[in-house]
């Protein structure tokens, strides 16, 4: 066994043996963001990670404050949810959104509000919090959620790029553990202090749904295969060549598409093909009722670090046409849990769709299988068990000589030990 998927009984024998202060940032990502707003710029996977996980902590014993970034006037102080959990917005830079390409210059502003004196390890998310916790000193655990590396392969790079990928470096070379959620980020980092954690997802939301009730719920009909896609209308996530591909199909389906197309590069695909339903957002419960009602989920990401939809597809019932990139390529095994095709490839998703649309029975029970294996599979309660453990683990070694960044300019930075 790789030393990265060390189980649970090999890394720790108990979950916090003392009150353990984690200071749990997430620069770009609020936990506490309206369920509406999820799917928009910025706000999707990372949020509910960072809150999901950092509610089973709270519960765990850990003493857990989110440190993020005010984006509006009203987003100002500590909200506490309970007496281990709370979170202290940071007002650096404009309140207001800002993407997160480009809030690297105000870093240094959120670095200087937060007090390490209260805490014993620092648990950031996505590189802009790996910086903040490599200035911080504090012991650190990390999770990239997206790479720069992987993430540039497909798209071009923004100016900010060159600084994401020497600062990646840096956390993957110096954080006291470095969190995995897929066998390729593994391989790819190199990391220092690797370990494999895969995301989670809210197991009693999808074991409580009832399929038939939710295809009546929302009129599904049953004479026809209902296909769904879920997701940012974003280039990664490859929205053009699932319609093309669902265009050209001539087998009678329903194709609904839900996501903020609303401001979007890809808004003028909603009036050029008025055949499909585009949805707009949905909460996370409505969002799971219209995957229960689905009989195929269609993720056609150019890239996709690691893949909560496609697990939570998989825990309501749907059977799954993916890409093979990233977490979709571990988490979905071809043949059976539906099809995996190339990414950018609309032939191949029509072709996977009209091979499963032969079968309807065969979509079926793949679907009821796929619902036995997500729910069994992953869970936040699992994720944080494993991530306190190794915030036990952390702590429990010297604090760490703190990290010293300077910036040269927009484009690199310079490191040093102080």
């Amino acid at each position: 066994m790789p030393a990265y998927e060390a189980t649970t009984s090999s890394i720790a024998p108990e979950i916090c043996t003392g009150p353990k202060r984690v200071a749990m940032i997430s620069v770009h990502g609020n936990p506490l963001v309206p369920d509406s707003e999820l799917g928009s710029d910025g706000k999707g996977g990372q949020n509910v990670y960072v809150r999901e996980v950092g509610k089973q902590l709270s519960k765990l014993g850990f003493d857990v404050t989110w440190f993020t970034r005010s984006e509006s006037p009203e987003e100002v102080g500590v909200v506490t949810l309970s007496p281990t959990l709370r979170c202290q917005y940071i007002v650096s830079g404009p309140q207001e959104h800002i993407n997160r390409d480009f809030l690297f210059p105000y870093l240094d502003d959120f670095i200087s509000q937060i007090d390490t004196s209260k805490f014993d390890c620092a648990f950031t998310n996505y590189w802009l919090s790996g910086y903040v916790g490599l200035r911080l000193g504090l012991p650190q655990l990390h999770v990239h959620h997206s790479l720069g590396s992987q993430k540039y392969e497909r798209e071009p790079m923004p100016d900010i790029g060159p600084t994401r990928l020497k600062v990646e470096e840096a956390i993957n070379k110096n954080a006291d553990c470095m969190v995995h959620q897929t066998v390729s980020e593994v391989e790819s980092c190199k990391a220092t202090n690797p370990i494999l954690i895969k995301a989670g997802i809210n197991t009693d939301r999808f074991a409580s749904l009832d399929l038939k009730e939710s295809k009546k719920q929302l009129g599904f009909r049953h004479d026809t295969i209902n296909v769904l896609f879920a997701g940012r209308f974003a280039t990664q996530k490859g929205i053009p060549y699932a319609i093309e591909a669902m265009k050209k199909t001539k087998v009678p389906h329903r194709f609904r598409l839900v996501g903020n197309y609303k401001g979007s590069d890809y808004e003028y695909l909603v009036k050029e093909n008025t055949q499909f339903e585009f949805l707009g957002q949905k909460t996370p419960d409505e969002l799971s009722t219209y995957m229960a009602a689905s009989d195929i989920l269609i993720m056609p990401s150019l890239y996709e670090p690691f893949g909560i939809v496609a697990i939570e597809a998989m825990a309501a019932g749907c059977c799954m046409i993916v890409t093979s990139v990233g977490g979709l390529d571990e988490i979905v095994q071809d043949g059976v849990h539906g099809c995996k095709v190339p990414p950018g490839d609309a032939e191949a998703i029509r072709n996977a769709f009209e091979k499963l649309a032969c079968n309807r029975d065969r979509v079926r029970k793949t679907g009821e299988d796929n619902r036995k294996f997500a729910i069994q599979k992953y869970s936040w309660s699992a994720t944080a068990t494993r991530i306190g453990q190794m915030l036990d683990r952390i702590v429990e070694t010297k604090r760490k000589v703190p990290f010293r960044i300077a910036r040269r300019n927009n484009r690199g930075i310079a490191m040093g030990v102080a």
